[in-house]
């Protein structure tokens, strides 16, 4: 498996060689190095810690100084843990690249999706709201009858109703790379990825996948 961390710049369009106009998404990736490697014999399991861009000293703490000292790296705006990848030695401390994916291959990508706030059960979970018919009031766009009197009498776990929404981690599996531009270090995703412009983004990409 490899994997990479991008900032997603925003979306687009181009064209295919058939002339079809594809929607693309443009991930940049600026200074994603390799830190540390961690091994099944050492750590119990197998990993590559990634730094991704640029934090000024005086914006970083003590500890997190003396946590990239060790690192023999300076301060980064992210660290980032990806299971199951294996690099070289040769390859630690160098900038990767989006030189490892291939137009037509297929990726995983991971984001934060956009925090949308408190949300009704309408925006939140699609519901259809109540007729606005004689004899309705004041319940246009609530989420109705929401437990019961008898057993168990109470609300089940889970149940859909108002609360904060967005924000959470999404997962974007087999998602197509368009194209991937070496000079600019820029890949670009075909339909959207979650997160917002400017947000960052894990690319994955498995062994063995086929386009």
């Amino acid at each position: 498996m490899k994997g990479l961390l991008g900032k997603k710049i925003g979306m687009t369009q181009v064209f295919t060689e058939k002339g079809d106009c594809v929607p693309v998404t443009v991930i940049q990736v600026e200074g994603c190095v390799p830190v540390l490697k961690r091994t099944q014999e050492k750590n119990g399991y197998q990993a590559v810690l990634m730094a991704y861009g640029k934090r000024k000293a005086k914006h970083t703490n003590k500890p997190i100084q003396g946590v990239y000292k060790q690192l023999n790296h300076e301060p980064a705006k992210l660290l980032a843990e990806f299971r199951n990848m294996d690099l070289s030695d040769e390859e630690l401390g160098k900038p990767l690249t989006v030189d490892m994916f291939q137009e037509g291959e297929r990726v995983h990508v991971v984001g934060v999706s956009k925090g949308k706030g408190f949300a009704g059960v309408m925006k939140r979970h699609g519901f259809g709201g109540h007729p606005a018919s004689r004899g309705n009031h004041e319940s246009f766009r609530g989420a109705g009858s929401i437990g019961m009197a008898t057993f168990p009498g109470r609300v089940h776990k889970g149940h859909p109703m108002p609360g904060r929404m967005g924000g959470e981690k999404v997962y974007a599996k087999n998602v197509q790379v368009v194209r991937v531009d070496a000079g600019n270090n820029i890949v670009l995703l075909k339909g959207s990825v979650p997160g917002a412009n400017g947000g960052i983004v894990r690319i994955l990409q498995k062994s063995g996948s086929k386009k």
